[in-house]
């Protein structure tokens, strides 16, 4: 994919060398994992507050660095609930911090 659709989809990260993908693959455990535009994750706090994560685009940094994209969400059980905006994180720490895959 060029640099132009790069730049429109993680123009943030400041490199145009990037790529786009479509999906990436990571191992959790013994099982493999994908992580493509749309899909949800979550992780529970200790104070019950729910954090969702649901991507909006995954690809590689000028260095071949797996990211993903997201918007993130704060949801606490007494029903307050806000959005946060986008984030980026490397694959394997995106992986490490949202564990729980939010089936639709």
């Amino acid at each position: 994919m060029g640099a132009q659709k790069w730049g429109k989809t993680m123009s943030w990260i400041g490199q145009d060398a990037g790529r786009a993908l479509s999906s990436m693959f990571f191992r959790r455990g013994d099982r493999m994992e994908y992580v493509r535009p749309g899909s949800t994750f979550q992780r529970v706090h200790a104070d019950d507050m729910i954090e969702t994560a649901k991507v909006e685009s995954v690809g590689t940094d000028a260095y071949g660095i797996p990211h993903v994209k997201f918007k993130v969400s704060f949801r606490r059980p007494n029903r307050h609930s806000f959005d946060e905006g986008s984030r980026m994180l490397a694959l394997k720490t995106f992986a490490d911090r949202y564990r729980e895959r939010v089936h639709a």
